[in-house]
């Protein structure tokens, strides 16, 4: 998996990861399996989703499960800071208007350590007079919501068969 690679090649290597929308845990058990991390939390709204993780990550130690949903203004207090690394799979789009994405993205900034690094995988919008396409985020959106979101050295990764990888670092000097 693209974004496991990723973080395995990171320098310094991450030591406490937090995945935004979890789900059944597919990425959390991919970057496990190549990571050796003090923590991986978990955060999802769904309890069966949560439940499902659990149980493919059962023997995974450093894993833990939050229940929060990232569409509400408070979701960081549940979180005990600071992360190396927060990750976002296919879960953006769940904000339900990629207006609101910067403010996540600033949100997400907030328990990242000085110099800790942002990774989103998202699709690509469908044709623009889709219904969804106020949803989903190009490119150009998405590296854009991360630098007015304050991150630095923003970049795409990979673009492939309708979905992206996008990158930024938390600054030294963020607040």
């Amino acid at each position: 998996m693209a974004i496991a690679e990723l973080l395995r090649g990171t320098n310094p290597a991450p030591r406490r990861v937090l995945e935004l929308g979890s789900g059944p845990g597919l990425l959390a058990d991919a970057i496990l399996k190549v990571c050796d991390l003090d923590n991986y939390t978990l955060f999802d709204f769904s309890l069966p989703m949560l439940d499902m993780s659990r149980k493919k990550l059962a023997s995974h130690p450093s894993a833990e499960f939050v229940c929060g949903d990232f569409k509400h203004k408070d979701w960081t207090a549940s979180l005990v800071p600071s992360f190396d690394v927060v990750v976002a799979m296919q879960a953006v789009h769940e904000i339900r208007h990629k207006r609101h994405v910067p403010e996540l993205y600033r949100q997400s900034c907030s328990v990242l350590r000085p110099g800790g690094l942002l990774v989103v995988c998202d699709h690509t919008p469908p044709a623009p007079n889709s219904p969804l396409a106020r949803l989903h985020s190009t490119e150009d959106e998405q590296l854009a919501a991360f630098a007015a979101a304050g991150f630095v050295d923003v970049r795409t990764h990979l673009n492939l068969k309708g979905l992206y990888v996008c990158t930024g670092l938390r600054p030294y000097d963020a607040g």
